[in-house]
């Protein structure tokens, strides 16, 4: 997901560590309007608790943690806290890891983390220290919870695997629905409903998610944020616009802009 986000509290400036299979956000944020991730996300109130609303539910649920799935409809009132955004690959072990250490859920979202109490220490730590993205990923590492043998997850579709190599491997190049079936010999309508079953995302929605990871690195090593988006895929800066508020549920000067003071640490 951007350059590190610089507001300040303190000396503790708002951060955006990007790694190949993983982003961590942590920080201060506007609220968040309605908007489907191209992952999934572990979202922490710090200090405080936030709000969530999802699209199956009429009403707001308070909380300290949560986990939105892949494409799940929903928003965030955000209240002035400070928050921990963990991204994670629907095909990535930690998904499911994290799925189960999840107490409730009614919806698509599942609610409160077992060892909520020791993840809010952590990282309320963490925010105070500032440490580097080696610390960091450490740090998640020894937060989410091993993956239980009992409950192991079916791997990925072989087929679907290699379509995300290929995609993963250029992700600038925008092959059609054609080329990318041709590739595993299923039709491009077969490609489309078995990507979305496995992954649980839309094709054409998990390469754009992955773009804005392209556009973030760009932008760290000094790219203007056109450049970036026009490198990334995107076919110019108010396609990328409108696909970043859609995707995040905020506007890229939110995250981006000057005043926002944005840093991205690449590991």
């Amino acid at each position: 997901m951007f350059r590190n986000i610089l507001l300040k509290k303190g000396n503790a400036l708002n951060k955006l560590y990007v790694w190949q299979n993983r982003g961590f956000f942590m920080g201060r944020l506007p609220d968040i309007s309605e908007h489907r991730l191209g992952s999934a996300a572990l979202c922490v109130g710090i200090d405080r608790p936030f709000q969530v609303l999802e699209s199956e539910s009429h009403s707001w649920r308070e909380c300290r943690s949560v986990l939105v799935p892949p494409g799940c409809l929903h928003e965030i009132q955000v209240g002035g806290a400070l928050m921990a955004i963990l991204f994670i690959e629907p095909e990535s072990p930690d998904y499911p890891a994290i799925q189960n250490a999840m107490l409730d859920g009614e919806w698509q979202c599942l609610y409160e983390l077992t060892h909520e109490q020791e993840v809010l220490k952590a990282l309320g730590e963490a925010w105070e220290q500032q440490p580097d993205a080696a610390t960091i990923h450490d740090l998640l590492d020894r937060l989410i919870p091993p993956p239980n043998p009992e409950n192991r997850p079916q791997p990925l579709d072989a087929r679907i695997q290699k379509v995300i190599r290929l995609m993963k491997e250029d992700l600038t190049r925008s092959y059609s629905m054609n080329e990318l079936a041709e590739y595993i010999n299923l039709s491009p309508t077969r490609l489309v409903h078995l990507f979305k079953e496995e992954v649980g995302v839309p094709i054409r929605r998990f390469r754009q998610w992955h773009r804005m990871r392209v556009v973030a690195a760009l932008v760290s090593k000094n790219l203007t944020l056109t450049e970036a988006a026009l490198d990334a895929g995107f076919a110019d800066s108010s396609h990328f616009s409108r696909a970043f508020r859609n995707m995040f549920g905020i506007t890229p000067s939110s995250v981006f802009g000057r005043a926002a003071n944005v840093q991205i640490v690449l590991a």
